[in-house]
């Protein structure tokens, strides 16, 4: 099942602002007036597929995960629909906002350290 315009603008508006990005910055980036992205955040304006793909490009995730809704597909099928699941796409854009190599490096490693502490916990128990 494919999302409705109104859960498509949200999702835009929710990738947008995890990204850093204004409304103005995102219109300059696909070429059209802040309003106008206002619009299709509210869900007013239909997205047609080539403006879609304009605003995941400078958005920098895949246009498939503002098309399909969460759980209309098993786990694998969901993956292969959206390339990316919600959660993965904003984890990616924050990473991306990290301008310093060093932060990025000590990021991946903090994640690493998570998931050797929580999976050390689990043999405990």
């Amino acid at each position: 099942m494919f999302k409705s315009d109104k859960a498509i603008g949200e999702l835009i508006r929710q990738m947008r602002k995890s990204s850093g990005m204004s409304q103005m910055q995102l219109a300059e980036k696909i070429g059209l007036s802040y309003q106008q992205v206002q619009k299709y955040e509210k869900g007013i304006n239909k997205l047609n597929l080539s403006r879609l793909k304009q605003i995941s490009g400078a958005l920098g995730v895949p246009a498939s995960l503002f098309l399909v809704e969460k759980g209309s597909f098993g786990a694998g099928e969901q993956r292969a629909m959206t390339g990316l699941l919600n959660d993965e796409a904003k984890l990616l854009m924050l990473y991306r906002r990290l301008q310093s190599k060093k932060l990025k490096h000590g990021f991946i490693e903090m994640l690493e350290d998570i998931i050797r502490y929580r999976t050390a916990r689990k043999a405990d128990f």
